[in-house]
């Protein structure tokens, strides 16, 4: 069951925890930890007492180590800011809802809601899978985590970055989250997710709703976001990718929609941008297909286990969804590919060709839509500014300030390898350098 809690603090020391959540792993204590490393909620508390009982020298030394964690996470939240550009740390309100031990699948359906185009407004942060290990899972899925979690560790054991090595976990993986948002916002994504046919996001629905009724004392009407994922519908048609981009003369005019299909580890990235809209094909259609994205990092022995893991996988789902059980999305593996619609509007369409064509963006994300964007984007000079308007930093900036991954600190970028991160040639021969190979197989 997923612990859901509410926090009230300055922004920056919200800010603080998200990034604790983001970075730290699970084994080392909860989110109420983690907001005590943060701000010393309950020293205050023994403060009070010490002061009560006259012992004020003791009183004043816990103040001191009070002051010194609030000054180091604002320190820490800012160094953060500074050194890799992440302007999410200024969008915290001074309260949050916070998620411990949700599956990947309802962060997943969380985010998806969240988007300019949907009109909800949100920001928030989960653990990322590129630190820590997802060794977590919930009861529909232990078994299969377990034997996943097996083969992630061997292929990260065999250098198989960890944002590839995911591909392997099913989306019952559990994670953790912390959200903050106006209270009309957070009433509305809960009022979607009360509506779902899953009873882990009725159960996360439910108690946002009696979050913001407790803590803001708000009854509204019933609002939900304008458009949801559907969870059932089986009716297929031929798709096919392609990209289609108005443009008015402004910048702001920019009207975007592509249609793609990708992993859903992808679209997870995808969906946190929170300035387009993923309308990603309905859950019981993923199934069908039963289409699974290989990364060309697997070696042949990760791939054969991969492609066991799949079949696994597939069976599960295949069974639970002929039975109308929609538990059948916690074994939908986080490299099943699904078909989506992405629409977007102005600036946020610029915003996507910069932060997805990046070197450091993830290969599949690059390829379905930073780089085809960016082409896209190209045909149009009036808009792109001499092109200093999309693209990756190192070819706008002439420098790149994320080179290495987190954990082995080296660098997988083949135009930092080429260029040390000032990068000599065109848009183009970037693009081109950036490209990956895009291979799948059927379960």
């Amino acid at each position: 069951m997923v612990k859901i809690g509410f926090l009230e603090d300055e922004p920056i020391i919200i800010a603080a925890v998200a990034a604790k959540i983001s970075q730290t792993p699970f084994e080392k204590g909860s989110i109420e930890d983690l907001y005590e490393e943060c701000r010393g909620k309950k020293l205050e508390e023994e403060v009070k007492r010490l002061e009560r009982n006259g012992e004020k020298e003791k009183a004043k030394e816990l103040e001191k180590e009070i002051k010194r964690r609030i000054a180091n996470s604002r320190e820490m939240v800012n160094a953060i800011i500074e050194k890799s550009g992440h302007l999410i740390f200024g969008e915290f309100l001074p309260y949050a809802v916070f998620m411990e031990g949700l599956s990947r699948f309802a962060a997943l359906y969380l985010w998806r809601n969240v988007n300019a185009q949907n009109l909800v407004y949100g920001a928030g942060l989960e653990a990322s899978f590129r630190v820590m290990r997802p060794n977590r899972y919930n009861t529909a899925v232990s078994e299969l985590g377990k034997i996943a979690f097996e083969v992630y560790e061997k292929a990260v054991e065999q250098g198989v970055p960890e944002q590839d090595a995911r591909y392997l976990l099913p989306e019952g993986t559990l994670t953790r989250m912390i959200f903050t948002a106006p209270p009309r916002h957070l009433l509305k994504l809960g009022n979607n997710l009360c509506d779902s046919p899953l009873i882990e996001l009725k159960e996360i629905g439910s108690e946002i709703n009696s979050i913001v009724s407790k803590e803001f004392g708000l009854k509204m009407p019933k609002e939900k976001p304008a458009s949801e994922w559907n969870f059932w519908e089986y009716k297929s048609h031929p798709l096919k990718e392609e990209i289609s981009l108005n443009y008015g003369r402004k910048e702001h005019s920019i009207s975007l929609q592509m249609r793609i299909k990708g992993s859903l580890a992808m679209y997870a990235q995808l969906v946190r941008q929170r300035q387009i809209l993923c309308d990603i094909e309905s859950l019981a259609r993923i199934v069908g297909k039963g289409v699974f994205v290989l990364p060309a990092s697997f070696p042949e022995s990760i791939k054969k286990e991969y492609q066991e893991i799949a079949s696994i996988a597939i069976g599960k789902q295949m069974k639970l969804l002929m039975n109308k059980d929609p538990d059948f999305v916690y074994f939908l593996l986080l490299g099943q590919e699904a078909w989506a619609d992405i629409y977007g509007r102005g600036f946020s369409v610029l915003e996507t060709s910069k932060s997805r064509s990046e070197g450091v963006a993830q290969w599949e994300i690059r390829n379905k839509v930073g780089i085809p964007l960016t082409r896209k984007l190209l045909k149009h000079p009036s808009i792109t500014g001499n092109n200093k308007e999309i693209g990756p930093r190192c070819y706008r900036e002439r420098r790149c300030i994320e080179p290495a991954t987190f954990k082995t600190k080296k660098n997988i970028c083949k135009a930092f390898l080429r260029d040390q991160g000032i990068w000599k040639g065109s848009l183009p021969a970037l693009l081109d350098t950036l490209e990956e190979k895009y291979t799948t197989f059927k379960a």
